[in-house]
Formats: structure tokens, sequence, C-alpha cells
């Protein structure tokens, strides 16, 4: 019973202010780095926050055990689908796909790249991140061709999803134009009718924009993370002593209005930051640039971001589930079968409502109400007619008395008049006549 309490407690309890409202953001990414729990290196990893920079693990033991790396995250309906790098090195040209619906338990599958442009086996593919264009549902993902070398043909390009919601028909791979083939990690973001497309060249973060198309027509790189290795405040002498930091793993989110935050990795110095502009990325304050932070500890990692709404049922729960796994694994057993814990269902709780109107009805005195025939002597002398549907029946009881000043008995047995009353109104009278 304390379980079940702690959970409707979290249902009513919890509000957060997030960075647009009252929603709780969740990143997928992948667990490495010293902020990393052992179970989850190279697995997919899930941190909820209540303000993008401090987050928390959602459990700490992986549900998904398949290798995955560079996670991005989308919610289609009531349903989460990750996508991510399913091996790092000597591919067949595949990326994993997971879905869920309450962020802790996931069903994996495969989608394999197609088209002219995978003309030879992959050495490797890798970060596949999501795009959503009004209702067309594409990956932006990275291959090479070229064997014993990750940064071969074809480079970067895009696949469109078909079927969403089902996730198993997926077009040809097109390369993206004018990209350089040593780019990676493509992360597009729409904004208003310009298409933004951010990549990691030669260890910069670059940005392009674009108002053709998501996959065409992009300006010129500019180079946006000359400054962050300046910014970086070093946490001990081996970290100090490192002489070169690769940005990597961009993601944009919107803050509302004209201010953004860039999520990004640096690689050797095993740490995940954020930076925010607010000018609609035209230039990124230096002096905003932080760590992100699990569980108190510095962490790393190239993933997505979404938000929810705190109010939403899985907001609580996903609260819960990470407190500890035995207690979330208890939660859900006592929610397959509740009645080996002497708990109510939903079925219980309907069939009690009926057993307990039938028991009041059936003798209302018991519970000291007024019985129909207690009613009608209450009524001054009234008669109290009961329908049934369109039709009533009025009760006559002749009674008799020798002299008046003796009370009245009853005389013969009671009669039975049935009259038809459709409607829900009447005014009845009932007069003695003559002989006629």
């Amino acid at each position: 019973m304390r379980l079940r309490c702690t959970l409707f407690g979290l249902l009513l309890s919890l509000s957060v202010e997030g960075l647009y409202g009252q929603q709780v953001f969740v990143r997928a990414s992948t667990g490495r780095g010293l902020a990393t729990p052992p179970e989850f290196y190279e697995k997919l990893a899930i941190g909820l926050s209540t303000n993008g920079l401090e987050w928390q693990w959602l459990y700490t033991k992986p549900t998904l055990t398949n290798f995955s790396r560079d996670a991005s995250i989308l919610r289609h309906g009531d349903e989460f689908v990750t996508v991510y790098t399913d091996a790092f090195t000597g591919t067949t040209g595949t990326f994993g796909l997971a879905r869920s619906t309450d962020l802790i338990n996931w069903t994996a599958t495969n989608v394999a790249l197609t088209g002219a442009a995978m003309t030879n086996t992959p050495n490797n593919t890798w970060a596949p991140e999501w795009f959503v264009d009004g209702t067309n549902h594409y990956i932006v993902v990275r291959s090479s061709q070229t064997a014993g070398q990750n940064y071969g043909q074809p480079g970067l390009g895009y696949l469109q999803c078909f079927d969403p919601g089902t996730w198993t028909n997926w077009g040809p791979l097109t390369p993206i134009a004018d990209l350089g083939w040593w780019e990676n990690d493509a992360f597009i973001l729409k904004v208003d009718d310009t298409y933004h497309l951010f990549t990691d060249r030669s260890g910069k973060i670059v940005h392009r924009r674009s108002d053709t198309g998501p996959f065409s027509g992009y300006s010129a790189p500019e180079a946006i993370s000359d400054g962050f290795t300046n910014t970086v405040v070093y946490s001990n002498a081996v970290d100090e002593g490192l002489w070169y930091i690769a940005w990597e793993g961009p993601f944009a989110l919107p803050l509302g209005e004209n201010n953004f935050r860039l999520y990004f990795q640096g690689t050797a110095a095993d740490r995940s930051f954020a930076i925010d502009s607010n000018d609609g990325m035209q230039t990124w304050n230096l002096d905003s640039m932080r760590d992100l932070y699990y569980d108190g500890r510095k962490a790393y990692g190239h993933g997505s971001i979404i938000a929810i709404e705190a109010n939403e049922v899985l907001a609580p729960l996903a609260a819960l589930a990470r407190r500890a796994d035995d207690a979330l694994m208890e939660v859900q057993t006592i929610q397959t079968n509740p009645n080996a814990y002497n708990l109510f269902t939903a079925a219980n709780l309907t069939n009690s409502r009926a057993a307990g109107r039938a028991d009041v009805t059936s003798n209302p005195t018991n519970y000291g109400l007024y019985t129909p025939q207690m009613i009608t002597d209450l009524n001054l002398g009234g008669v109290i007619l009961q329908k049934n549907g369109n039709n009533a029946v009025v009760s006559l009881q002749l009674q008799t008395t020798p002299d008046l000043s003796m009370s009245f008995t009853n005389h013969a047995a009671p009669i039975d008049i049935p009259i038809d009353l459709p409607g829900n109104k009447h005014f009845l009278r009932i007069r003695a006549l003559g002989p006629q």
C-alpha cells in the first residue's frame, strides 16, 4: 500500500517550471563519461530535467540493452521512438530504432540503408537524427563505404519514413548536396521558413541556413565553436593538459521567442555542454556556456531533447521509476496482479458501487433513509405515484368506521388502478362520483 500512495502523491504534486512552461525535459543519449554508471556504457540513457541543464537518470539500469550510441528521440502520439548508432565499426548499413510508451520498456529493431548511394558495403553508419517537417518524417544519418575509414562516401544523407507510427517503410538514402565528406552528426531545425543545418566539421561545429528546403540550398558553413575551448573550465590536471578538443553532436533546442540553446559534446574532455543564443542563433553567448550534469556529475554523450507536460501521467511515473529499479519492478508487478496485493481493480470498484446501491435500495431503513411508504405517510394525505416508464398505478384503500368518533379501519383489499402517464409532469386528482 505504501507504493500505491507514493504513486498517487506524485501524480498530484509534481509540477515544475521548465524553460518555457510547466514542462519536463527528456534527453536521450549514450551513457558515457564519468557521470555514467558502468552498466550504462554504450547503452540508451534517458535523463529528466526541469531546466535543461541538470539532469537525473530515469533509471539506474538500462532497459534497452542493445549497443546504442548517438540517440535521437521523437514523440509520435502516445509513443516515443529513438534511433541510434547500432554498432560503431564494421556495420552493414543499418541504424537502430526502438519504441516505448513509458520511456522505460523498449522494443528494438533495425533500419537498413538502401538506394543508389549504397554501392558498397558500409564500413560504418552512425548518428541517425530525426527531422520532422510538417507530416514528413526523415532521418539524417552518416555512412561511410570506405574500408577502414569512417569518413568516406556517401557521407551525410537522409531517408524518409513513409509510414510514421509503423516505421517499416523507408525510402532510399540520398546524400545532402554540398557537404564535405569529413562532416558528421547533422542536425536540422526549421524556424519559420528557414532551415538551420548544424554539423561537426574537422572538430568544429558549423551552422548553415537555407530558405529552399531541408536538404538543399544551404549557405556557406559558419564556424560557431571557435571560442568554446577558451570558455571551458577544466576540473583536473588531466583536463588541463588537453591541447585539443573536438566539438561534436550539435543539437539545437528552441526556448521560446528568439532564444535557443545549443547542446554538444567535447571529445577528449569527455564532457557535454550547452550554450545559449538570444538573437535567433545569429550569435552565441560564450558567458552562457556550461557543463551538463547527471545526478550531480559532469555528463558526456551525444543526444537529443524533447519536452513533455509536467502534469502528464508519464512525468510522475518516470520520476517514480528512477528512485530504484527494484521499486519500479514491484510497482509493475502490483499493476499486473493487484488482487494478489489485496488492491481493487477498476472492475472491482465498479462492481462494489453496484452492490452498494443494491444494498441501500433493498433496505433503506438500515441506512437511516425513508421508505416510499414512509414518504407517502408524510405527504399529509396526498398521493405519491411511482412511474415505471410511462405507466403508474394508483392504489386506493377504502376505510370505514361505525361512528365518526372512532378510528377508521381498512375495508377490503386496496384497489389498484393502472393509468398511462406519458411525459414528466402531471397534476392529478381523484373525485368520488354519485350513482350514475
